[in-house]
C-alpha cells in the first residue's frame, strides 16, 4: 500500500513537471502578454534631418490588422541608408519583424521565414508605437525590395505593409 502511494506520487510529480515545462515553452513561443502591453520608442532620426536625403517613402496599411504610420528610406551624408518608421502603430503581436520584400504582389498568408531570396529581415520591431530606425545593408536594392512588411513570426501573419515609392 505504501509503495503504491509513493509510485502514485512519483508519477504525479513527473506529470506535473512535464505540464509546467510545456506551459512555459508555449508562453515563451507565443508571449501572450505582448498582445496587451504597448511599448513606445522615440528614436531620433539617423542624422540631422537637414542633411538627410529622402529616397523612398510609403504609408502603412493593414488588411486584417490596423497598422498606421509611414516608412521612409533616407540616405545619410556618408552614403549609408536607413529605414525610418514614423507615426508608427501596429497592433501588438509576438515576434514582430521588419522585413523588406521584393515586389508588392505577395500572398497575405505567405510564410516569410521560409523564403530568403525575396525578402530581407531587418530585425525585430523595437516597439509597437513611435519613431524607430533600421540600418539598410549596402547590398539591399530598394528598387527591388520596395515593400516594408511588419510580420509576426509567432503567428505567421502579416500585420501591415507599406509600398515604397521614389520621392
Amino acid at each position: 500500500m505504501l509503495d503504491d502511494a509513493r509510485k502514485f506520487s512519483k508519477t504525479r510529480m513527473v506529470r506535473l513537471a512535464l505540464t509546467v515545462s510545456v506551459l512555459l515553452g508555449l508562453w515563451y513561443a507565443f508571449r501572450p502578454e505582448k498582445l496587451f502591453v504597448n511599448k513606445k520608442v522615440a528614436e531620433p532620426p539617423p542624422a540631422a534631418l537637414a542633411r538627410l536625403t529622402v529616397l523612398y517613402t510609403g504609408s502603412f496599411h493593414g488588411n486584417t490588422r490596423e497598422t498606421i504610420g509611414r516608412a521612409t528610406v533616407y540616405q545619410q551624408p556618408n552614403g549609408s541608408r536607413a529605414l525610418t518608421l514614423s507615426n508608427f502603430s501596429p497592433p501588438n503581436g509576438p515576434g514582430l519583424h521588419v522585413i523588406l520584400l521584393a515586389g508588392s504582389n505577395f500572398d497575405q498568408r505567405q510564410d516569410l521565414t521560409l523564403s530568403n531570396t525575396n525578402d530581407r529581415d531587418l530585425g525585430e520591431l523595437k516597439a509597437n508605437q513611435g519613431e524607430q530606425s533600421y540600418a539598410l545593408p549596402a547590398e539591399v536594392d530598394v528598387n527591388r525590395f520596395n515593400t516594408v512588411v511588419i510580420y509576426s513570426a509567432g503567428l505567421h501573419a502579416i500585420f501591415g505593409t507599406a509600398t515604397l515609392d521614389a520621392f
